[in-house]
């Protein structure tokens, strides 16, 4: 399969950021799965996965294109992030024990950064304004992966480095029900299939009826995100150790649940 990176860009030299430089950022906690090449969080090489193929059969690849380029610019990687959950069980597994290995063979660090809260961050930077951000992916099953955070909220675990808190499994009855105590200032990101529904929902109440106040924006997890917030814990000095990382799932799968 031919390779598509979304964005690459030349780079003669790094940024100096107390030896943390480099990083590679594996985003799989959906079918849209990607990696990235990071400077300090920001993007030097952009890969998506293609949807239609199964991630374990994809990533091999994408990281060997991602490590090429590392050497290429000629700086070893300081460490691995990876989106740790909550989201897709199998993208979670695959995406963390792709991040361990790395670590392993290469002898660098490993991050691994909340899938929700990395969304979260992205909304921050483009609605700094907003008195409130929730952030939800579908976690099918009447059910949705999601997270609320206020400003406060946010500055505090920017403080301590802890993004986890927020994240948690909402049922159909809870999600509405946080939706109708949304405000005009709240920005709700969610991934297409969830937004076409909150839309169709708006457009069918108009006005101050209207169960949504809140303005509902599409997005997508994207390993860019990820590299940006792993960035930010870098410096903090939030590793984890590859033999304790796991995903984080929030719950048990379908198979669990039928076994218990």
């Amino acid at each position: 399969m031919s390779k598509s990176p979304l964005l690459e860009q030349p780079h003669a030299q790094l940024k100096q950021s107390g030896g943390l430089r480099l990083s590679l950022a594996i985003e799989s906690s959906t079918r849209d799965a990607s990696l990235v090449l990071a400077d300090c969080g920001e993007p030097i090489q952009h890969i998506p996965l293609n949807p239609q193929f199964r991630t374990a059969a994809t990533i091999s690849e994408a990281i060997a294109t991602l490590l090429a380029k590392a050497e290429e610019i000629g700086h070893p990687l300081d460490y691995v992030a990876v989106a740790d959950g909550p989201g897709s069980f199998t993208g979670l597994r695959i995406g963390v024990t792709s991040a361990k290995t790395l670590t392993y063979a290469l002898g660098c660090r490993l991050i691994g950064v909340d899938s929700l809260a990395a969304i979260a961050s992205g909304l921050w930077e483009s609605f700094p304004d907003a008195q409130e951000v929730i952030v939800a992916l579908n976690a099918y099953r009447s059910q949705v992966f999601a997270a609320r955070w206020t400003p406060q909220q946010w500055r505090d675990a920017s403080s301590t480095g802890d993004f986890t808190a927020q994240s948690d499994v909402w049922s159909a009855e809870q999600w509405s029900d946080e939706l109708a105590k949304s405000s005009a200032t709240t920005i709700v990101g969610v991934e297409a299939i969830l937004a076409k529904r909150l839309n169709s929902l708006k457009k069918s109440s108009p006005g101050a009826s209207s169960p949504i106040p809140a303005t509902v924006v599409t997005v997508e997890p994207s390993a860019h995100q990820v590299a940006k917030l792993a960035h930010q814990l870098a410096l903090m000095g939030r590793f984890a150790s590859p033999m304790e990382l796991l995903p984080r799932y929030l719950r048990d799968s379908a198979a669990e649940e039928k076994l218990g």
